[in-house]
């Protein structure tokens, strides 16, 4: 996320500058976090996703709202949630990371959800991306993401 995008949520912005972390039982963030995955602003749901993606916190709840979040309408939280589902479980993710490997373009977080399942059935889709995109630092997480799924495959 670039530095000066924040959302408009108050209680998002106090997590995020007193980088408070999300403990697993925080039953009242995690509860308040997961309610901002259906708000009306796209900035709102994006940090919301990302900020539960770097918790450790991984219930049926959570899963089931980053399932939920991979058909948002914003490009950015469905890639937010797609890695923080592929933390949870790569196999869970894995056909999700294929179907958003197939798009016209992508949004460069889902070579990290790629990496993070490094599945074998990734390697061929991820190659197509191969210096495809012009831009270094993305291309670089393209190839380690191949890299990642050619390594499972030994």
């Amino acid at each position: 996320m670039a530095k000066d995008y924040m959302p408009p949520s108050d209680f998002l912005r106090d997590l995020i500058d007193e980088d408070v972390e999300i403990e697993t039982d925080d039953t009242a963030t995690i509860k308040r976090l997961l309610s901002f995955f259906k708000d009306p602003d796209a900035a709102n749901r994006d940090w919301a996703v990302f900020l539960l993606g770097q918790s450790e916190v991984d219930t049926k709840a959570v899963r089931d709202a980053l399932i939920g979040a991979l058909n948002d309408e914003d490009d950015s939280v469905r890639a937010e949630a797609l890695v923080a589902l592929a933390q949870r479980d790569g196999d869970l993710a894995r056909p999700h990371v294929l179907e958003a490997l197939s798009a016209e373009g992508v949004y460069p977080t889902v070579f990290e959800a790629a990496a993070l399942c490094a599945h074998p059935d990734l390697i061929k889709p991820l190659r197509g991306w191969l210096k495809a995109t012009g831009d270094k630092e993305v291309d670089q997480m393209v190839a380690e993401a191949v890299a990642a799924c050619e390594a499972s495959a030994k």
